[in-house]
C-alpha cells in the first residue's frame, strides 16, 4: 500500500449549507410532491430536530462526547484514560467482563481485574477502542424500538469485529478508525429507519422494484445518500476524522491492494464488512453461497480474502455475538 494521501480536508461534508432553509416546512411540503424528492437541506433539519426531541438521543449524544475524549486521548497517560472509562460504572463492569471473556482471549486464570491491568496487557489503544465500541453500541441497542432496527443493530456490531478481525490479520499500524467506523457504516439508515419510517420504507420498495442500491435509492427520494447523511450527522459528534473518512464508500473496487493508501484500505475494510453482513441469511444455502462468493470476489483485487476466508469471518463473527450475548446485552433470538 502507498503512503498516506493528504487529509481529506471537510470530507466533501462542506457542501451541505442549512442555515438558508427552514426547518422541517420544507421537508414537509415536499413530502407529497408528484416526483416523490425531498429537499435534502429540509429532511437533514428534519432528522436533526427529531434528534434533538429525542430525550434518549441526546443521552446518546451526550455519550458520544465521552467516547469522542476517550478516542482523541492520543498523548495522555493510561491512568488519564482509565479515569475517564472509570466515571462510567457501568461502562467498566461490561469492559471488563468482556475483556476476561473469550472475545478477546483469556490472559490469566485469576482474570484481568482493573482497567489498568487491562491497558497492560490488552494495549491502551484496545481498550480505548473497546471501551468506545461498547457505548456505541449500548446506545444503538437501547434506541431499537423495531425489529429492523435491533437488525441493523446486530448487523452493526457484527460489522465491527469483522473488520477488527481483517486490520489484526493485515498488521494495520493505525487501525484506529475501523472498528468504530464499520459500526458507524450504516448510520445515515439507521437515523432515517428511527425517525422517519415512512421514508425509510418508501426506500426499500425503491431498492426492491427498481434494484437499486440503498445509497442510490435514498439518494432518489431523500436528495442525499444514506452514507453521505450518516457522515454529516457523526461529523457533528466531532470524532477523529479518520472514522468519518473511513465510513465513505468505495468508488472502485477494481484498484490493486498495492496502489491503495492505507485511507483507501480502511474504506474497503468497512465497505466489505458491510456488504458480507447485509447478505440475506434467511434464504436458502445456495442463495447465501453465491453472495458471499460474488462479494469476495469483487474485493479480490483489493482485499485478496477467499470466500472461504470470508465464511471463516462470518462464523467466527456470529459466535462471537452468540457467546457473549449476555455481556453484549444482545437479543440474538429472532422475535
Amino acid at each position: 500500500m502507498t503512503a498516506c494521501a493528504t487529509p481529506h480536508a471537510g470530507i466533501e461534508l462542506d457542501v451541505i449549507d442549512l442555515s438558508k432553509e427552514n426547518n422541517q416546512s420544507v421537508f414537509q411540503s415536499n413530502l407529497n410532491s408528484s416526483n416523490g424528492k425531498i429537499n435534502y437541506k429540509a429532511f437533514i433539519k428534519y432528522i436533526l430536530k427529531k434528534m434533538l426531541d429525542n430525550t434518549s438521543f441526546l443521552s446518546f449524544s451526550a455519550q458520544i462526547k465521552n467516547v469522542n475524549q476517550i478516542l482523541k486521548m492520543k498523548y495522555s497517560s493510561a491512568n488519564d484514560i482509565a479515569n475517564i472509562i472509570l466515571k462510567d460504572v457501568a461502562l467498566t463492569i461490561k469492559l471488563l467482563k468482556l475483556v476476561n471473556s473469550s472475545f478477546y482471549g483469556q490472559f490469566s486464570h485469576k482474570g484481568i481485574t482493573s482497567i489498568s491491568e487491562a491497558m497492560i496487557i490488552l494495549g491502551t489503544q484496545e481498550i480505548k477502542l473497546a471501551a468506545a465500541s461498547l457505548k456505541i453500541y449500548d446506545h444503538m441497542q437501547d434506541l431499537s424500538n423495531i425489529k429492523v432496527l435491533k437488525i441493523k443493530t446486530l448487523r452493526a456490531l457484527q460489522r465491527s469485529i469483522i473488520a477488527r478481525q481483517i486490520a489484526l490479520d493485515e498488521d494495520l499500524k493505525d487501525a484506529e478508525a475501523i472498528q468504530i467506523s464499520a459500526m458507524l457504516y450504516d448510520f445515515g439508515e439507521y437515523l432515517v429507519a428511527l425517525f422517519s419510517p415512512e421514508i425509510f420504507i418508501k426506500i426499500e420498495l425503491l431498492v426492491d422494484e427498481k434494484h437499486l442500491t440503498r445509497d442510490q435509492a435514498s439518494k432518489s427520494i431523500i436528495g442525499i445518500s444514506y452514507g453521505m447523511l450518516g457522515r454529516f450527522m457523526v461529523s457533528k459528534w466531532n470524532l477523529p476524522e479518520s472514522i468519518i473518512h473511513s465510513m465513505k464508500p468505495v468508488e472502485d473496487i477494481n484498484v490493486l491492494k498495492k496502489d491503495m493508501t492505507i485511507e483507501e484500505f480502511k474504506r474497503t475494510i468497512c465497505a466489505f464488512s458491510n456488504e458480507l453482513c447485509n447478505i440475506n441469511f434467511s434464504m436458502g444455502d445456495s442463495h447465501i453461497r453465491e453472495k458471499i462468493i460474488k462479494i469476495s470476489a469483487s474485493y479480490e483485487s483489493r482485499l485478496q480474502i477467499p470466500a472461504s476466508k470470508s465464511v471463516e469471518l462470518l462464523k467466527m463473527s456470529q459466535h462471537k455475538i452468540m457467546q457473549h450475548s449476555s455481556i453484549l446485552k444482545t437479543n440474538t433470538k429472532k422475535d
